[in-house]
Formats: C-alpha cells, structure tokens, sequence
C-alpha cells in the first residue's frame, strides 16, 4: 500500500537523522542562499537575467546533491545511525556526476510534457488535438514516474540506465505513477500552491506575514525534493525487495 510505503519513509528518514543531517546541511543551507541571491538579482535586464539564469544551474547541481545524498543513506538504512558520520560539503563526484545528467534529462522530460499541456489548452477548440496532446501528455507523464526510478538506482551504486528503470516498474506501473507522478504534484500544490493562493487571498494577511513567509517558503522549496527523493528511495527498496508495499490495492 501507499500509505506503507510513506509510513516507511518517515522511519527511515527517522532513524537516519543524524547521517542526513551531516551529510545535507551544508548543500541545503547553499541552495536556500543560491534561492535568495536568485530573488535579489531578478529583473528585465539581460544582465540580470543570465545571472538568475546561472543560479538557476547552481541551485539545480545543489538540489541534486540533496536527492542523492537522502538516497544513498536510506539505501543504508540499516546502518548504525549512532557511528560518527563525517559532514560533507558540495563535492561532485562521478556518481554525482552521472545523477545529476539523469536528473537533468528527466527535468526535460517534465518540460516537455507541461509544454505538451500548456498546448493542449490553447487548442481546446479543436477537440481532435485536444484528445491527442491531452493522451500524449499523460503517456509522458507515466513515463516520467518509470523513468525517473533510475535515480534512487543509481545512488545505491548501481551503473543504472533508463532501461533499468523500466524493468524495476515492469510489473508495478500504476504503483511507480502513483509514487513518482502523483505525489510530488501533490506535495507542491499542498505546501506551494495553497500558501500562495491563501496569500493572495488576503493581501493584508500576506503584507504582515511577508518576510515570514518568504523564509518558510523558501526552506519548503528545498525541503520537498528530499521529501520526494525519500520516498522513492524507500519505494525503490519495496521494489527490488518485492515488498507488499507495493501493492496499490490490498490482495484478496
């Protein structure tokens, strides 16, 4: 089941706290730092916006060293949380390296597929091409959630490949969508969507609560892909361990 799978997650992450802390502070206090300057230098200027253009690789590159952090200590989970772990820093090692390229690609795959939406709305009159982008965009969005299982692969130390990560789903697709595709949309609508529709809702509640809510907002920005790269590290261990988890519906 899901809520198992999530159940386990926060376990685990639990029972870590003190590796993931050492180990993801200091990449998450730089990109909380990367997120400000980006705020700070934003405008029109072409000047500013290839800066807001190189923070944006940065805190890309720093984010993915959060996710693949999380998801090497929770593939080892069964170690000893108490052991002295050393602190690390921004290191980009070949396994980072490789992470990051699948990472990236995945990110265009996601751009593809909103781009694939954002079409589908202009072209609600035709209702042909609306039902086609409409399927086309979901088929992607399914092969995201399968895809993007190659990630939480390699940070275990696997030389994984994209076909790899269709054979890990092979037999549990609706369970990898439901992990990798439903979720995170569900976690930013939850926590970043709904704060910024309430905000706008009351402009004196947002006025008062400015510089409060940039901060939160901004560690919730961060926070949520290791909230993400958590649970599918946990849901890739169900799946390689043939886990009940991964049952979407209980068997009869």
């Amino acid at each position: 089941m899901i809520l198992e799978t999530l159940s386990q997650s926060v376990s685990t992450v639990l029972h870590n706290k003190k590796r993931l802390l050492k180990a993801l502070l200091i990449p998450f206090l730089v990109t909380y730092f990367l997120r400000s300057m980006k705020v700070s230098v934003a405008g029109n200027e072409l000047y500013n916006e290839i800066l807001v253009y190189i923070f944006n690789i940065a805190i890309f590159l720093t984010s993915s060293i959060i996710c693949l952090r999380t998801q090497q200590i929770l593939d080892k989970h069964d170690t000893d949380d108490t052991a002295d772990a050393p602190w690390q820093g921004i290191k980009f090692d070949p396994q980072q390296r490789r992470y990051s390229a699948y990472l990236f690609v995945l990110f265009i795959l996601l751009y593809a597929i909103w781009s694939v939406v954002q079409a589908d709305y202009a072209m609600a009159s035709n209702g042909f091409v609306y039902s086609l982008m409409l399927v086309l965009g979901v088929v992607g969005w399914v092969l995201f959630s399968r895809l993007s299982f190659v990630l939480p692969a390699i940070a275990s130390g696997k030389e994984a490949s994209f076909k790899d990560a269709f054979a890990i789903t092979k037999d549990k697709k609706l369970y990898a969508f439901v992990i990798a595709g439903l979720l995170p949309v569900a976690f930013y609508m939850l926590f970043i969507g709904l704060p910024i529709f309430l905000l706008f809702a009351n402009p004196n509640l947002a006025m008062g609560l400015k510089f409060i809510y940039i901060f939160i907002w901004g560690v919730i920005v961060i926070a949520i892909p290791f909230i993400i790269a958590a649970i599918e590290a946990t849901a890739y261990r169900a799946l390689m361990d043939k886990s009940k988890a991964t049952e979407i519906s209980n068997p009869v």
